[in-house]
């Protein structure tokens, strides 16, 4: 377990397969994280959480974490995928399940949780995230963070039958640790 302010951090396990199916089923939360496209099945959600449980074997570490409040409600979910082994960098991807309770910095306390796991627990040098253009809310939080633009892969997405940019944008360990050190952040 990883302690946050407002959530916790766990690995996910086999019994997620449910909640994580639902929330990947919600036409407005896969919205949010950047998908229109159709729910996917139980059956492919249980192998990718399969796939997650394989990495987190091989790695030492998990590949994919449920959020969950103080009383044990699972509100989200992080997956960190290799992007280079060798240079210790990581793609990471969040969703806060529930868009009623978007707002409520829940995000906020889950990126900042996996970023302190990654950076000051698990060794990462780098961490990317992959941003529609147009997601003004998850770039908020991702600026708010630290994460600086890389890129753009032009319309290399497709929501609500249009192309869109994705926003590639970074964030590595001295970043992190210089950020932590500033004596009074003001947001």
């Amino acid at each position: 377990m990883i302690p946050g302010e407002r959530i916790d951090l766990r690995a996910v396990e086999r019994v997620d397969a449910a909640v994580v199916h639902a929330w990947l089923g919600d036409p407005v939360v896969m919205r949010g994280w950047g998908f229109s496209a159709p729910a996917r099945s139980r059956q492919s959600v249980a192998q990718e959480v399969e796939s997650w449980l394989a990495e987190e074997a091989a790695l030492g570490r998990p590949a994919a974490l449920i959020a969950e409040t103080a009383d044990g409600e699972p509100v989200g979910l992080v997956v960190l995928r290799v992007d280079r082994p060798e240079a210790r960098s990581v793609e990471l991807s969040l969703l806060v399940g529930d868009a009623a309770r978007w707002g409520e910095g829940l995000g906020a306390d889950i990126l900042e949780t996996a970023l302190e796991a990654c950076f000051g627990g698990w060794g990462i040098h780098r961490i990317g995230v992959r941003v529609e253009a147009g997601n003004e809310r998850a770039l908020r939080l991702y600026r708010r963070f630290g994460f600086q633009e890389e890129g753009c892969l032009r319309q290399a997405a497709f929501l609500d039958g249009q192309h869109a940019d994705i926003l590639l944008l970074g964030l590595l360990a001295p970043e992190w640790t210089a950020r932590e050190v500033e004596p009074d952040r003001t947001s």
